[in-house]
């Protein structure tokens, strides 16, 4: 399998546009607007607002590129993964030389206050162990950590990976729980639920649209886990997922494809323009049942080609599009609120990004502060390097209203946020490339 090297340079990211099945969207920018974006990029111009660099990847060894968002612990730590870096030389070198086929790493205290103080939980050797994790991570009632890798395996496309802690002192332990296939390559962080059934999506390349699918751990412990398929994407119904899925109280499953669907306005390069979907659980044995709750047309205001996974808060959903919404197709946040009797599910652009006047393309999901407000963060910023917003709710039928809380430089403050971020008391946390040493960043954020 060939490595993408998708976040190894801003410079790539910034050419790559939009999923290879809308890569008719690649061509929407000039060159002039990059470069402009570059000068600003590094000129390292200050910004006001509080963010600080609690923990720099250093040269690879401690890792590199943390292109997901993290997890807590609820006791202080972070847990998150980096794609590169871990000094283990199986999977070869960069362009930048850094050796390694990937981490999981831990933050410790103190999160506030100070720097944190990372500790690798495992070093992917590559090979059947898998390598290059990408997507975050998630934890069981036991503790142990559950995620995947794009590539290593027998297939060379992957594993789902268990990671088990310590009995008393010792290393943490990997388990491979399952090997992808070319035809169902894992896309997506996992979900958990009571039982520790774990589910993902799929890119399904070469030979599909993409798919949603359970692993079951086995009745008996040492056992195989069950892999099922439990939806394949057929173009009409989506296709592309993978930003992850989101559980409500009775077991559905939500979640976004980024193509697919019957919004074909125009809007999106002339493709799909990708649509919100429910998984319903069976009552008992048998299959579960897609529902198509929303088709994105990008046009007059309405989204396009959503690229993040969805929140549920107060039972409505929210989430991003990283095209449609304003003229050139700047991305939007929206909402989806549950159907009433005789009715079906209510979309609401709650905003439209405009680069005219700030940032835009936001590829991440959202998230709630305490006080009800959503934070999520663009690819692009005033400054070069993204930019991380806030919008606050607004009255009955009024608009949301957007504060633009903090433009990365590409200075040590980290280049390009990645993943979602997450909400602890007064703080946000999140993931960067770039980087006093250019390997990324894990910051944090309060106003």
């Amino acid at each position: 399998m060939t490595r993408s090297r998708i976040s190894e340079s801003f410079v790539s990211r910034l050419l790559s546009g939009a999923r290879s099945k809308n890569s008719s969207l690649a061509g929407n920018w000039p060159m002039a607007i990059i470069v402009v974006l570059m000068m600003l990029a590094s000129s390292g111009l200050a910004a006001a607002q509080q963010e600080v660099v609690i923990y720099g990847f250093e040269a690879g060894a401690d890792g590199s590129n943390p292109v997901a968002g993290l997890i807590t612990d609820g006791k202080g730590h972070l847990f998150g993964t980096t794609s590169d870096g871990g000094g283990n030389p199986a999977c070869g070198r960069t362009s930048r030389g850094i050796t390694g086929c990937g981490t999981v790493f831990e933050l410790g205290p103190p999160l506030v206050g100070g720097h944190a103080t990372e500790t690798m939980l495992y070093v992917f050797p590559g090979g059947s162990s898998g390598s290059f994790p990408s997507t975050s991570l998630v934890f069981d009632a036991s503790g142990n950590l559950y995620g995947v890798t794009s590539g290593g395996g027998t297939s060379d496309v992957g594993v789902a990976f268990e990671l088990s802690p310590p009995q008393g002192t010792g290393p943490w332990t990997e388990s491979v729980l399952y090997n992808f296939t070319p035809s169902a390559v894992g896309s997506s962080s996992f979900v958990i639920d009571a039982q520790g059934n774990l589910y993902g999506e799929s890119d399904g390349y070469p030979n599909g649209d993409g798919s949603v699918y359970e692993l079951s751990p086995p009745a008996v412990q040492g056992g195989a886990w069950t892999y099922s398929q439990l939806l394949a994407f057929d173009g009409i119904h989506g296709l592309d997922p993978s930003g992850g899925l989101v559980s409500d109280a009775q077991g559905n499953l939500y979640g976004t494809t980024a193509g697919g669907g019957t919004g074909n306005g125009g809007g999106c390069g002339g493709d799909p323009c990708g649509l919100v979907f429910e998984l319903v659980k069976p009552a008992s044995a048998g299959a579960w049942t897609e529902k198509v709750l929303y088709n994105f047309t990008g046009l007059n205001g309405d989204g396009g080609i959503p690229q993040a996974g969805l929140i549920i808060h107060g039972g409505v959903l929210y989430g991003t599009t990283a095209y449609g919404g304003n003229d050139l197709g700047d991305g939007t946040v929206f909402s989806l609120t549950p159907p009433k009797p005789g009715k079906g599910w209510t979309e609401a652009t709650l905003f439209q990004f405009d680069r005219n006047i700030g940032g835009f393309r936001p590829d991440s999901g959202v998230v709630f502060d305490k006080a009800g407000n959503l934070y999520g963060t663009n690819f692009f910023g005033t400054m070069g390097g993204g930019q991380l917003f806030k919008l606050s709710p607004a009255g009955q039928g009024d608009p949301w209203t957007e504060t633009v809380t903090y433009n990365f430089t590409c200075a040590a403050d980290g280049c390009v946020p990645e993943g979602n971020l997450i909400s602890i008391g007064n703080w946000l946390y999140g993931t960067a490339l770039g980087g006093k040493r250019g390997d990324g960043v894990v910051y944090k954020f309060s106003e």
